[in-house]
């Protein structure tokens, strides 16, 4: 299809022994949101950091807008650029102010001038509420807003899909929605986005896609709401009878 950002087939990698993912096949087309969910140990983020490379397959092949990035010799530098990633825990650095925090990549990276850099790292504190805490130290915010500051530095670097590894699991239960607002508003605008995820009414309500995996395999995927309300495979029944 034209509209295909990432075509990933017969996905496998291992550590050492232990095969944690096995023939993992998965189309992501443009302005889509895919939700992944299972039990711990399931390879859902191992397989969220092969996606962009952090974690190199063993096999398989990985295609992002034609480009074969599982290739020897692929500029991974560049699918960097373009695959961004808001991990579970905040990763800001902690001598920085947020906004230098959101501006620190692309000046290093020289995306236009600096007053342009801040006007964009300023629009996009707007974007996720914190406008306000541009000075503040990291230290200083809660949680919620960490990860809401981590999201608009991911977001600093235009990227064409963003990918978020249990971006609400590190948070206090009040301060989840919060974040889940940010990521439904992204949603809205068009970000292809891949989510693993643990927020069982964010997978069924704002994701196109859902996928359930377990020991390294897609048990099953498909319409999320049609999973939800009647799950062909046991294991997905009873995986989602224990969190819902």
């Amino acid at each position: 299809m034209a509209d295909t950002v990432l075509n990933i087939t017969h996905l496998s990698k291992s550590f050492g022994d232990l095969e944690v993912l096995k023939d993992i096949n998965v189309v992501i087309h443009k302005g889509e949101v895919i939700s992944i969910i299972g039990p711990s140990g399931s390879g859902k983020s191992t397989f969220l950091r092969c996606i962009n490379l952090l974690e190199r397959p063993n096999h398989g092949v990985i295609v992002y807008n034609g480009d074969i990035v599982t290739d020897e010799g692929y500029d991974v530098r560049q699918l960097h650029k373009e695959i961004g990633m808001v991990f579970q825990r905040f990763n800001l650095f902690p001598h920085k102010t947020v906004l230098e925090n959101i501006m620190l990549a692309p000046v290093k990276l020289k995306m236009g001038n600096k007053a342009e850099i801040e006007e964009e790292a300023m629009a996009l504190l707007r974007k996720v509420g914190l406008e306000s805490k541009k000075n503040e130290m990291p230290r200083n915010l809660s949680g919620g807003q960490q990860q809401r500051v981590a999201i608009a530095r991911a977001l600093a670097m235009n990227p064409k899909v963003l990918l978020f590894d249990e971006p609400t699991s590190a948070l206090d239960p009040e301060l989840v929605g919060e974040v889940l607002q940010v990521m439904q508003t992204l949603a809205s605008e068009g970000m292809t986005m891949v989510v693993v995820t643990h927020e069982m009414g964010f997978a069924r309500e704002v994701s196109d896609h859902l996928i359930f995996m377990e020991e390294g395999f897609i048990v099953e995927e498909g319409n999320p709401k049609e999973i939800f309300a009647h799950p062909k495979q046991e294991r997905t029944r009873q995986f989602l009878s224990s969190v819902l």
